[in-house]
């Protein structure tokens, strides 16, 4: 056999190829076998610490032949296998992006949860995947053929598989982690604009919530309770399906259950609570107005007419826990200067306003059916478009997605409504987080990133002004500040509701005689222009079928898609 030919093996590939082991084309900036396989180029060593440290890297890589990262896997101490390139990525991105769209304390156990648990781990990598998808290339039929999303569906199908797998629970067994993939599927819908799946798996996990509480508390064992976090995070998933009205989706049979009061102890503040503190507690007080709302509108069963009567005994009740809570809101707000706020706490605080503000006018209704009931608010309704536009424009907005949560990982334990419909009623909503980088006022660029959060947002306060307040210059700002923010909060999408908030406006406008552009007040707009309803419903997919009503006239029915 003739000698093989020598052939000297070049040392020069980038330092992706060399992790990997495999040829490299040297391609300069970045080569193209990394470009073809949809892999970050890593770039190529400088030719004065290649021969340094070349046999360092070496060893290395021996030992870390699957991660395209290997230096950066101090970050998962509690991972024992070495974790592909885009496991890898997606986790770094649910890391330091996606828990933070739950807000600090939910970010941290959720993280807490991907660490210790490999099934949730799953779900996580799944999620942190999607979200990555979303927040670099914004929403759309092409990115739903994208590499990372097709990766980011299968760890999704993969988590789905195990989740079930855990079901049913066994005697003993802690019902944790399938709470927690509830809603990191609830996310992962919402994210993917799948909005009628998503609010399925809001209602699975409620439906175990509420079973759990309820066993745990007649046998007496409340140490065996989910934690207060967890429930938290589903009042704030109930609190978006209450908005869009989910009676659609949930047989009347079960929504007794749902919607009965909490027999868990209600969450009491301190007499000098945090800012933390005061955002959990208004999502609770958000929900038992929601949830006397949605009663008070619904076709009753003997069941529902019982519940209806207790929350109209405690009614009154909720108006004075809200009012406490402003108290003691406004003594938070006098003993910290705004000056030594940082930006976190001024958006929470900033949302908080908006909220208040807008719990305010619901509150303060007249009893009465009138359709102009709202035109006396317009000026609080201006107040909260001016929060939401200073949050939006200001250049020194930052998502909350922006911001970290703590590295440290812990060992794991048919009636018309007085107020407007919140969102069309079972309709398509959806909200998307906004981009920081709309400090301009016109339209957001194909360069401003989307971003997603679930928690109290601005979306549904945009649909409400824009869709009740017979302002022309505040709707009109307030549909703009939605079509330009991208904001996707859970189910709330900004895009998809300013849509449908302009189809109400100009609906109204022009059964009014008004000519495009023109400029009125509340008084101007008859009430036989109004359109008073918006009634919807979630369909498969990325569509849903919306109806306009006028004095309970069908106006116009349409099946929209984003």
């Amino acid at each position: 056999m003739p000698p093989r030919t020598g052939v000297s093996r070049s040392r020069n590939g980038c330092l992706t190829c060399k992790i990997r082991r495999v040829k490299c084309d040297e391609e300069k900036p970045t080569c193209r076998r990394c470009r073809s396989t949809g892999r970050k180029c890593d770039g190529y060593a400088s030719p004065s610490s290649s021969t340094a440290r070349q046999s360092t890297d070496l060893r290395i890589i021996q030992y870390t032949s699957q991660v395209s990262e290997p230096m950066k896997m101090s970050m998962f101490p509690s991972f024992h296998q070495p974790l592909a390139g885009c496991d890898y990525r997606a986790l770094e991105f649910f890391h330091f992006q996606t828990v933070s769209c739950f807000g600090p304390k939910a970010g941290d156990f959720l993280l807490r949860a991907a660490y210790h648990d490999a099934t949730v781990r799953v779900a996580a990598t799944a999620l942190g995947s999607l979200h990555r998808v979303f927040v670099r290339d914004g929403d759309g039929p092409a990115v739903a053929q994208s590499g990372l999303t097709r990766y980011a569906l299968h760890q999704y199908s993969s988590a789905i598989h195990l989740a079930l797998n855990q079901i049913p629970v066994t005697e003993g067994q802690s019902t944790d982690s399938i709470l927690i993939m509830c809603v990191l599927f609830f996310c992962f819908e919402s994210l993917q604009g799948h909005f009628r799946n998503a609010v399925q798996h809001g209602i699975a996990g409620l439906r175990i919530l509420k079973q759990r509480e309820e066993r745990f508390l007649n046998e007496g064992i409340v140490a065996r309770l989910p934690p207060s976090i967890v429930r938290l995070m589903f009042v704030t998933i109930e609190n978006q399906m209450l908005e869009v009205d989910w009676q659609s989706y949930l047989p009347v049979s079960i929504q007794s259950t749902l919607l009965s009061p909490s027999k868990l102890p209600p969450v009491n503040l301190e007499d000098t609570p945090t800012l933390e503190q005061l955002s959990d507690s208004f999502q609770f007080c958000y929900n038992q107005y929601l949830k006397f709302l949605y009663l008070s509108q619904t076709p009753k069963s003997v069941e529902l007419v019982q519940i209806l009567q207790q929350n109209q005994a405690y009614y009154a009740q909720m108006r004075q826990h809200m009012h406490a809570w402003s108290d003691k809101f406004d003594a938070f707000l006098g003993a910290h200067v705004q000056i030594h706020q940082s930006e976190a706490d001024r958006m929470t605080i900033n949302h908080l306003k908006m909220w208040r503000k807008m719990m305010g006018i619901f509150l303060n209704m007249d009893a009465s059916t009138s359709e102009g009931v709202l035109d006396r608010f317009a000026s609080e309704f201006g107040a909260i478009l001016c929060l939401a536009e200073d949050l939006v424009n200001s250049s020194s907005f930052t998502p909350a997605s922006r911001s970290k949560p703590s590295v440290r990982v812990q060992p794991s334990r048919q009636q018309q409504s007085l107020l407007p419909t919140i969102l069309p009623k079972p309709e398509s909503s959806s909200s998307s987080s906004s981009s920081s980088s709309s400090s301009s006022s016109s339209s957001s660029s194909s360069s401003s990133s989307s971003f997603f959060v679930v928690s109290l947002g601005l979306v549904p306060l945009l649909w409400i002004i824009a869709t009740s307040c017979r302002h022309s210059q505040i709707r009109h700002r307030a549909i703009d500040l939605m079509s330009r923010s991208r904001r996707r909060e859970g189910v709330w999408d900004s895009m998809l509701f300013s849509t449908l908030a302009r189809k109400v406006v100009t609906m109204e406008e022009e059964a009014a005689g008004f000519a495009k552009g023109a400029m009125y007040e509340p008084a101007d707009l008859p009430i036989s222009a109004r359109t008073n309803a918006v009634a919807g419903e979630f369909c498969e997919g990325r569509q849903g079928k919306v109806e306009f009503f006028r004095d309970g006239t069908k106006l116009w029915e349409e099946v929209i898609q984003w």
